[in-house]
């Protein structure tokens, strides 16, 4: 593994993140080759923001597919809010805003050498949410930006936000099948019935609980664990109120 090029990609995404501007580019060298250099970068930018947007309170995890490997990033402190959220319009330009749904943990799930299973998350899990994820991307251009460079940059996490809890029993909710609206400044922007490509979110959390053992944290009691979007980003320079609603369980709702 390439521990100093990855070193000073971590280092200027998170100077990227403190001053507000842009990247540029990334150049060939800094541009992480394998998951391993991502999750490096990642923790050199972790270690660099967390003295100014706080600790980690949870993680983001997804995966392009149901049978793809999942992806995760940790969400800093004063980046999370519980709705209704506001957020500074002037740090969050890009506006990519997705709907989905959280998990906060009651117990810790902590680093072991044993592998954690569906039943040890499952236990561990207090309740569900609706939420709202804001992506951003640290360079100026995240469609040319490779998805490994992505990862590392948080896996352009730029905000989240989380809705009251679902009052009925989270195991029964049929997460394939679940429908979301989305909308935005008082519009429907979009919607879509198990939307979330990833699938079921439990393969999500097992394998997040590992990931994030590995990572020598772990899940900390009080977490929040968001799973990905069930709808496609909807990116709006513009937009000021955002609505995401999951019939029948939860919504969460933000202004800029």
């Amino acid at each position: 593994m390439r521990a100093a090029e990855m070193r000073e990609l971590g280092e200027r995404l998170a100077d990227a993140w403190r001053s507000g501007r842009k990247l540029g580019g990334l150049p060939v060298s800094l541009v992480p080759e394998t998951a391993e250099e991502a999750y490096a970068a990642q923790r050199a930018l972790v270690e660099r923001l967390a003295p100014v947007f706080g600790p980690i309170v949870g993680w983001k995890v997804g995966a392009a597919g149901s049978d793809a490997l999942p992806n995760a990033a940790p969400l800093f402190a004063d980046l999370v809010q519980p709705a209704p959220a506001r957020f500074a319009a002037s740090r969050l330009r890009l506006r990519g805003l997705e709907a989905e749904l959280a998990f906060r943990f009651g117990h810790a799930l902590p680093p072991r050498a044993e592998p954690y299973g569906e039943a040890d998350v499952a236990g561990a899990v207090h309740s569900l949410h609706a939420a709202i994820e804001i992506v951003e991307c640290r360079t100026d251009d995240r469609d040319a930006t490779p998805a490994l460079a992505r990862l590392a940059d948080n896996q352009n996490n730029g905000a989240f936000c989380f809705g009251a809890p679902f009052t009925g029993d989270w195991r029964q909710v049929d997460y394939l099948h679940q429908k979301v609206v989305l909308s935005i400044d008082g519009r429907p922007a979009a919607e879509a019935v198990g939307g979330n490509a990833a699938g079921h979110p439990m393969r999500l959390l097992v394998w997040l609980a590992n990931h994030a053992a590995r990572q020598g944290r772990g899940i900390a009691a009080g977490d929040i664990v968001t799973t990905g979007s069930h709808i496609r980003p909807v990116f709006n320079h513009h937009a000021r109120a955002v609505l995401a609603q999951f019939p029948g369980l939860s919504e969460a709702s933000l202004d800029f």
